[in-house]
């Protein structure tokens, strides 16, 4: 018997490749070094992953906070019940994604950033100016949106590929 050095499972002597972990038992130094230099690179991706999405979340809170409360300050100059409806609707759709974030990541984060993108375009539609207004709050949503979103699918991709990874970080039991 022989033990992986990556995963410490027992394997039989005629085993070129861990069953658990996929470590190259019978490979050379290189082979083996490269295999756990990729675990630590991918490693460090989803922990990041992790992060991006919990700042992606705060920015769907604040977005969601921000149409709650605009239509009751003095920056909105409309007296319309309809776009005080929306804004708060708005405001309770964004706040539902922030929470539904650890569930079902990219979903909560792509229709937000979709919609946000969609809103923008839609403002240069109708006034190149509404675009300009903001700009920086705008870039900063729809880039902390973006990054958080692609983020959350690169470590989704690494998860899917090495089960042995996810379930030493927590996100899933080896199948």
């Amino acid at each position: 018997m022989i033990q992986c050095k990556n995963c410490k499972t027992e394997a039989t002597d005629d085993i070129a490749i861990c069953a658990v972990c996929n470590y190259p038992i019978k490979g050379n130094e290189k082979e083996q070094a490269s295999f756990i230099a990729k675990q630590i690179i991918q490693k460090s991706d989803v922990t990041e992953s992790v992060e991006r999405l919990k700042k992606s979340r705060m920015i769907l809170f604040a977005i969601g906070a921000f149409y709650l409360i605009v239509p009751f300050t003095p920056l909105m100059n409309t007296n319309s019940s309809f776009a005080l409806i929306f804004s708060i609707v708005l405001g309770l759709i964004f706040i539902g994604f922030a929470f539904y974030t650890y569930k079902k990541p990219l979903i909560a984060i792509g229709v937000p950033l979709g919609l946000t993108a969609l809103y923008y375009l839609t403002l240069l539609l109708i006034n190149p100016m509404y675009l300009w207004t903001g700009i920086l709050w705008k870039m900063i949503v729809l880039m902390g949106l973006g990054y958080g979103f692609f983020s959350v699918r690169k470590s989704n991709k690494i998860l899917k590929e090495n089960r042995y990874l996810a379930s030493t970080l927590g996100f899933g039991e080896i199948k």
